[in-house]
């Protein structure tokens, strides 16, 4: 493989592992497009390659955890009463 494929393969994973990064911190994942012509992977970031994709498949996982939480989250908010609509008192005084 030339130094160039190396060179731009590299960048491209480094721009990947900087997404990761930044979906991990902050739970919102940065759109990523795939470049155009890159060529084939060349062989010594293989390696490389593949751990990316772990943290990818590990990020993906958190975010829908994340995803999930806020989910429940917003079930439970749906089950409290509107107070705007209800006609009877939401509080009682025992004290009184």
């Amino acid at each position: 493989m030339s130094a160039d494929s190396v060179q731009e393969w590299s960048e491209i994973l480094d721009r990947l592992e900087a997404c990761i990064a930044e979906a991990f911190a902050s739970g919102e994942p940065a759109p990523w497009n795939p470049p155009d012509q890159a060529g084939p992977l060349p062989e010594e970031l293989a390696d490389r390659a593949r751990r990316v994709l772990d943290a990818q498949l590990e990020s993906m996982t958190m975010l829908r955890k994340v995803r999930n939480d806020a989910l429940a989250h917003l079930d439970a908010l749906s089950t409290v009463p509107d107070t705007q609509s209800t006609a009877r008192p939401l509080f009682l005084d025992v004290h009184g």
